[in-house]
């Protein structure tokens, strides 16, 4: 099969794909936890295991490729195999919709196990889709993939609207989502030679030498550390802030469900695409480092307003930069890495990733116990200012020409 062809393919089935990934956004972003508040008035204990459940997927990610190695499964089949078990756990969820085990059990389930194949699914990137037109290629996917976000945060939340009783249906789409996708994905080809597959190291934790080889590499991982840390802990707090009654607002589903839900995802639909340009023509430190100033900026308004006006636009914001900030975390690993090492890098970037949402969730919710929402924000934009001067530390040159063509 020809590179053209090979790129044409993987495109194909990658814009399917972004239908049904798009519908599963809104399940870990809004739903989930609108779920665990209303339907089972969820304690901070379970609502933390349930947000922190996709970063437990990150960290198992990292034994991920040394699996793969010594196995000799494919990318695709494994990629596919996961995401089918992630579609039983919320079938087990929709089966016994009023047991709170079975539901926020499934649904935490369902998140850990679609982490785990994030460092296969960058890995077929880098092999199948040309440098030049990487960025590019990955946004048109998310801006559809956004779009079906969208509907979805629409139609979720106009159900749930009506009845939040209505939950259960929605368990049942997810599900069929996740099996939709694992299909499309099980038709991506990959042909990485078997030569630079097995060039990766068999240690369940060999992928973590990387951060003592690579500078630079390091460097990037602990500025990702500061700024995920402020970042994740706010966007945990984003529904509780307006869902639960004892923080003073109480919005009804729909409306959490178009502010936390629509809105971002209307934003990152108009601009991932020129984000991808951005991403293929301009150095990545000054990416990088814009997206920060609209994450905090973002954070900073929605937990200082008192109005719905006011959380609308500030998820705008957020929405505007996480359209850039979903590209450059999934493919930034491609402008550095050696090609046959890409998914060893993705790996240690994912388990880092993890780790830190991991403690996120449990650390935001213990300091809204001590200090106001105002008071967090900014703590959570110092942190992301902070991780942007980091970034600016090294030469804007650090990724050489020869890395943006890998």
């Amino acid at each position: 099969m020809s590179t053209a062809s090979i790129t044409r393919q993987t495109f194909r089935w990658e814009l399917l794909r972004s239908i049904p990934n798009g519908a599963l956004d809104t399940l870990a972003s809004t739903f989930a936890m609108i779920i665990a508040v209303r339907a089972f008035a969820a304690g901070d204990g379970a609502k933390s295991v349930l947000l922190a459940s996709n970063s437990a997927g990150m960290i198992l990610s990292l034994a991920l490729v040394p699996i793969l190695l010594r196995t000799g499964a494919g990318l695709t089949r494994m990629a596919t195999g996961i995401q089918l078990l992630a579609a039983a756990c919320l079938i087990v969820a929709s089966l016994f919709p009023h047991s709170s085990l079975a539901v926020l059990g499934g649904m935490s389930g369902s998140q850990l196990f679609l982490a785990l194949q994030v460092p296969l699914i960058t890995a077929i990137y880098q092999a199948n889709y040309p440098a030049q037109r990487r960025g590019q290629l990955f946004a048109i996917t998310n801006t559809t993939r956004a779009a079906a976000a969208m509907a979805m945060g629409f139609a979720g939340g106009w159900w749930l609207g009506r009845d939040a009783g209505h939950y259960p249906w929605l368990l049942w789409a997810f599900s069929a989502a996740l099996i939709l996708s694992a299909l499309s994905t099980l038709r991506l080809p990959y042909t990485q030679p078997p030569e630079e597959i097995t060039a990766g190291s068999r240690s369940l934790i060999g992928a973590l030498r990387w951060i003592r080889e690579d500078r630079t590499f390091r460097r990037m991982l602990i500025s990702w550390m500061v700024l995920g840390m402020g970042n994740l802990i706010a966007m945990a707090l984003f529904v509780e802030f307006l869902a639960n009654p004892k923080h003073g607002i109480d919005l009804p589903e729909k409306d959490i469900a178009w502010i936390v839900g629509v809105v971002p995802l209307l934003f990152r639909l108009i601009f991932s695409y020129p984000w991808g340009m951005v991403f293929d023509r301009v150095n990545f430190f000054i990416v990088r480092s814009s997206l920060n100033v609209f994450f905090a900026l973002s954070i900073f308004i929605f937990f200082h307003s008192h109005h719905p006006w006011g959380w609308t636009v500030a998820m705008a914001l957020f929405g505007f930069a996480n359209a850039g900030g979903q590209l450059t975390w999934s493919l930034w690993v491609t402008k550095l890495a050696p090609p046959h090492a890409v998914a060893e890098y993705m790996a240690v970037h994912t388990f880092l990733t993890g780790l830190r949402g991991v403690i996120a969730p449990s650390l935001g919710f213990l300091m809204i116990q001590h200090m106001s929402f105002e008071t967090l924000s900014i703590v959570c934009v110092t942190a992301i200012l902070a991780a942007s001067g980091f970034i600016l530390v090294p030469p804007l040159g650090s990724f050489s020409a020869d890395t943006t063509s890998r």
